[in-house]
């Protein structure tokens, strides 16, 4: 037997087949954690999770190039997998005068869907709300024909989950 000197004749360190299963059963619970994890999220999107299908576009008719009033007609059409409860417009794009869009209120085949928890009708999957407000501009010149001006939708579902849209709503005379 041979003795190299200043080497001991114990191995401290951690053998070859025992740093392999270590390895292994370390690749396996993060397979495992990172299954569970991509499942989950699946199942919320497709099982109740915010519907990311509601869709919206609107128009803003301008008498004459520019006006202080103006006509605001926003569309919503939920192509989610829950019945929207609630909707609420926000006009904070200036020259809007009030952030609430001049009282914009949605219906769904002539009854109103809830505004701001009012009980009324819901807007079931596949359908379109529809809502039209006279809106008036804090400033002057006021409202120009051919100018976009920004509306958020804040959608609420029958479960809960709640959802922005923003709209970039066009102006004509």
């Amino acid at each position: 037997m041979r003795f190299i000197r200043g080497a001991s004749s114990k191995s401290l360190g951690v053998s070859p087949i025992i740093a392999t299963l270590l390895l292994i059963a370390i690749a396996v619970v993060a397979a495992v954690i990172l299954y569970a994890f991509v499942s989950g999220l699946v199942t919320g999107f497709t099982k109740g999770g915010p519907s990311t299908l509601v869709t919206g576009n609107g128009e803003m008719a301008v008498p004459g190039s520019t006006d202080m009033a103006g006509v605001l007609t926003v569309n919503i059409r939920n192509g989610g997998s829950q019945s929207i409860s609630d909707i609420s417009a926000v006009c904070t794009d200036p020259p809007f005068s009030t952030v609430n869009c001049g009282g914009l209120i949605f219906d769904y085949n002539g009854n109103p869907i809830a505004t701001s928890g009012a009980p009324t009708t819901l807007l079931p999957v596949n359908q379109l709300g529809t809502g039209v407000a006279g809106v008036t501009a804090s400033s002057l010149p006021g409202f120009t024909a051919g100018t976009s001006y920004q509306v958020e939708l804040y959608v609420t579902f029958v479960g809960g989950s709640t959802q922005i849209i923003l709209i970039s709503v066009p102006s004509t005379s």
